[in-house]
């Protein structure tokens, strides 16, 4: 059993996100390793790894959660005014994020114009004294 390349612990975690089964366990990633991916390891080696193992934590409590079903509307006027509602409030947002985006890039530039660094700018706010 050769140590687990960069490539490897990629594919690995690729196959925990993409797991279809209803029960995933160590031993099976282990058995879909050796016969999907042609990778042969064992659980040790999996644990030592905290991509592998993040991964295969959050897919056990996807797994768990019950599913979400998006909601029917049994009248196709409310749901067509929902999405109306909804296509509106993606537009004020997305005009809002320019709207910060451009002042982000105008403080940005005066900033650099009087002398300003990254460093000074990101320095936290002092506690206040009471």
């Amino acid at each position: 059993m050769a140590r687990l390349s960069d490539a490897d612990v990629f594919r690995i975690e690729d196959l925990i996100k993409t797991w279809r089964g209803s029960k995933l366990t160590w031993e099976l990633v282990v058995l879909a390793c050796e016969n999907e991916l042609s990778i042969k390891t064992t659980r040790k080696t999996l644990l030592t790894r905290d991509n592998i193992k993040a991964s295969m934590r959050l897919r056990k409590e996807e797994l768990k959660a019950p599913s979400k079903v998006v909601r029917q509307f049994s009248d196709i006027d409310r749901a067509n005014d929902r999405i109306a509602r909804l296509t509106q409030r993606v537009a004020e947002l997305e005009c809002a994020q320019r709207t910060l985006i451009d002042q982000f890039a105008r403080w940005a530039y005066n900033a650099d114009a009087h002398g300003l660094n990254e460093d000074l700018l990101n320095q936290p706010i002092p506690k206040p004294h009471r």
